[in-house]
């Protein structure tokens, strides 16, 4: 199931007045405990759903806006409440995303790697004559309807739950490619690097860095100094981040101390107006 579709399954499977479990989706989708928390955070994040402990429950509902203004009264005075989190996350991709727009000439050649952030990126991207590689089947669907946009695809087994293709051996077209920039996604950046939490995303992302010349990290300021397990690189062999003005001053300094040029993205009314949309 590619991952677009499961998460449109996630969002019909939530009751509008309970709770959803993790257990429940697990169940109903067929995948991995793992992988629901995944989406669920991600689909938190853009708005879709309100994540609760244990769960989800649809974001329209009655429950949804009562659970939302309990976590206000929770809040200390002057921090956002979890509505202007989820819209603050939501214009941060967007902001993000066309701040990595900037980073673009026609002719590119480019690695765009798989995530909500660097999906937002190729859904805003022009028409142009850029050359894109990219193992997720989100982004190539992105991509579709820009004709001069040259999309390729590694050839490789297609990996449902993550929705990339990874080749398993070392031949194939990606050695081969040769890309100026690669714009890549995370789960956290820490002192440690860059992380992730699934092995797969790390071992294709690792050999997708081999071929680009520049690493530009695409990341909101809640995925600064966030939970990783896994370490896909050390931060020296970042170049760019581009981030909300969320992070805090400190975490500009290591990260700037690292050799980072750190950019922030600066987030519009039309950001915090236009939800992220769910790949078709």
């Amino acid at each position: 199931m590619h991952f677009q579709d499961r998460w449109k399954r996630i969002i019909d499977e939530l009751s509008p007045d309970r709770v959803t479990s993790v257990d429940e989706l697990t169940e109903r989708l067929g995948v991995s405990p793992a992988t629901i928390r995944r989406d669920l955070n991600e689909l938190d994040g853009l708005g879709y759903l309100l994540r609760v402990r244990g769960g989800a429950m649809r974001a329209e509902s009655k429950a949804y806006k009562q659970a939302s203004d309990e976590r206000r009264s929770e809040g200390l005075q002057g921090q956002p409440g979890f509505l202007d989190t989820v819209i603050t996350h939501a214009a941060s991709k967007r902001a993000i995303a066309r701040t990595a727009l900037e980073f673009l000439t026609p002719g590119l050649s480019m690695i765009i790697d798989g995530g909500t952030t660097t999906y937002t990126m190729a859904s805003m991207m022009p028409n142009e004559p850029f050359h894109v590689l990219t193992t997720s089947i989100a982004i190539l669907q992105g991509l579709i309807a820009r004709p001069k946009v040259k999309v390729t695809l590694p050839g490789g087994e297609f990996f449902r739950e993550q929705s990339i293709i990874l080749n398993p051996y070392e031949d194939g077209i990606l050695q081969h490619f040769t890309a100026a920039r690669m714009f890549i996604g995370c789960q956290a950046i820490t002192r440690n690097g860059l992380l992730q939490t699934d092995g797969l995303l790390v071992q294709s992302e690792r050999r997708l860095m081999e071929r680009a010349n520049e690493i530009i990290v695409l990341a909101d300021s809640s995925k600064i100094n966030a939970s990783g397990s896994l370490a896909v690189c050390p931060l020296t062999k970042i170049d760019v981040l581009i981030t909300d003005d969320g992070i805090a001053p400190d975490a500009v300094k290591w990260l700037s101390d690292a050799g980072i040029d750190v950019r922030i993205a600066e987030r519009t009314a039309e950001d915090r107006n236009t939800p992220v949309p769910l790949p078709r």
